[in-house]
């Protein structure tokens, strides 16, 4: 049986905040996918007339799974055994061989579907939205390529975890071979912004073109759900991209980590295709190398800092504030 996350990290596995649970282009009219997200399963179906909606998976007549040979009739699910009918509100809207329509629901979700993505809101007291899933201009500029799917991993990690990877500035020169130097870090509610000055000397994309380039990175979580990477790398050409990480609790066991990349189009469409292609592989290849690391790391409450390591610090500070009161057992460490 799979390790609980709860044995190497002391706060909850599912934060307060905004997690993708799909792209919109992969859900389309009439359709639905089955979920496991915050420890349940869910269904996420689009209605024909084009809405998202998200609901418990499980009929509330017998405990049928809906997303298992059910099927989306017009704004709501059916269930295949008896074909009651759940809508999008999780309400029980019909059930087709009675005159009686029993008053009860099952637990829907809030979603948002923003930049091509679509996001659900998590809050363990199901407290209302306290801000809204970030407008990414790359996904519509033309300019753009807009965002593309790069990859997907199933991670032994908190999503916490993942997101101070981009606080830690030395690790990106003993792990990546990249220098990273802190310009200024921004707090402002629920997004986390850290600027950053980088220097490429081992960074595959670059060997071709330069042996070494110098950019800037900066590094936006949107809460824990959303982390926004935009950066630019001058070399004989200058690169300018976004790449998105979404970090989505599956349950108390791993995490599923998606990515999407756009990238500011160079003067050929094959131009631009083949910079996209190789960023992305370079993006996976860093992700992989941080991966045994994050599965085999245990969270530290009070680690032992020095000054070069990055502003770790504030980002834990900043991230207490999506574990309310109510997760109080499974709280964030602190650092000293």
């Amino acid at each position: 049986m799979p390790e609980s996350l709860t044995a190497r990290f002391p706060m909850s596995p599912y934060p307060v905040g905004w997690f993708r649970v799909a792209a919109s282009n992969a859900l389309r009219p009439g359709t639905h996918q089955n979920l496991r997200i915050f420890g349940q399963e869910l269904v996420l179906f689009r209605t024909t007339s084009g809405v998202p909606r998200l609901i418990e998976a499980y009929c509330p007549h017998l405990g049928t799974h809906l997303g298992k040979g059910g099927c989306v009739e017009g704004e709501n699910m059916v269930c295949p055994l008896h074909a009651w009918r759940i809508g999008g509100d999780g309400s029980v809207v019909h059930v087709p061989y009675s005159k009686a329509t029993p008053r009860i629901a099952v637990r829907s979700w809030l979603l948002r579907e923003v930049s091509g993505q679509i996001f659900v809101w998590h809050h363990p007291d199901d407290v209302a939205p306290e801000w809204e899933p970030p407008v990414l201009f790359e996904a519509t500029d033309s300019n753009w390529t807009g965002f593309l799917p790069a990859r997907t991993w199933t991670l032994r990690t908190h999503v916490q975890e993942f997101c101070e990877n981009g606080a830690d500035n030395v690790h990106s020169t003993w792990l990546h071979g990249q220098q990273s130097v802190t310009k200024s870090v921004e707090v402002d509610k629920h997004v986390y912004t850290h600027r950053t000055a980088q220097r490429f000397t081992f960074f595959g994309l670059v060997k071709a073109l330069a042996k070494e380039a110098e950019g800037t990175l900066d590094i936006s979580c949107h809460g824990l759900g959303i982390v926004v990477e935009r950066g630019q790398v001058t070399m004989k050409l200058t690169m300018e991209y976004c790449l998105v990480f979404f970090p989505v609790p599956v349950d108390d066991t791993c995490i599923e980590l998606h990515s999407v990349l756009s990238i500011r189009r160079l003067p050929t469409e094959l131009a631009t295709r083949l910079l996209w292609k190789k960023s992305a592989a370079e993006m996976s290849a860093i992700i992989d190398q941080d991966v045994p690391v994050w599965e085999s790391k245990k969270w530290k409450e009070r680690p032992v800092l020095v000054a070069e390591d990055g502003p770790i610090h504030a980002y834990r500070s900043w991230a207490r504030q999506f574990y309310p009161k109510t997760q109080a057992t499974l709280r964030p460490g602190q650092t000293g």
